[in-house]
């Protein structure tokens, strides 16, 4: 049995993730299609594959029916402006999250929305919101803060 029966690149035709198990309809090197291969994912991460993503089966005993494909990959959006240690979660339009050198993390989306019972936020030094609007829909607000606006001070 040659390595070629045991493992092989793969294309992502399809992908199929409405169940716990995400599957994969995939064309081989040699053009052979396979129908519900199952895409093996780290625990806590998942994605959904574009067409055109690739990859690499594994096919125990070289048995084409029952192949997994390792997690694909998609060059083509792949981000390539990490410094060495750095890591990025991206899509194929552009939104990231990037975790930089310097412990700084960034954000890039259109739409940053956060659903909580609770948020918090705690820093240290200071926050700093820089904005075209700022609207505050609360039943009520306070603050320990004395607040400044341009020609009134409340607070003092």
């Amino acid at each position: 049995m040659g390595l070629s029966t045991l493992l092989s690149r793969f294309t992502v035709t399809l992908a199929n993730a409405a169940s716990k198990v995400q599957r994969l309809q995939v064309r081989l090197l040699a053009g052979e299609v396979l129908d519900s291969v199952e895409s093996l994912e780290q625990y806590g991460f998942t994605s959904v594959s574009l067409p055109g993503a690739s990859g690499v089966a594994l096919f125990f005993g070289g048995d084409r029916s029952h192949g997994v494909a390792l997690p694909p990959t998609d060059k083509r959006y792949r981000p390539t402006d990490l410094q060495a240690g750095e890591v990025a979660i991206y899509t194929f339009e552009g939104a990231r999250i990037t975790l930089r050198r310097g412990r700084v993390v960034e954000v890039e989306c259109d739409v940053y929305r956060v659903k909580a019972k609770t948020y918090e936020v705690q820093a240290e030094e200071s926050i700093s919101l820089k904005t075209g609007d700022f609207k505050l829909d609360a039943a009520s607000a306070e603050s320990t803060a004395i607040l400044k606006a341009p020609d009134v001070v409340l607070g003092e």
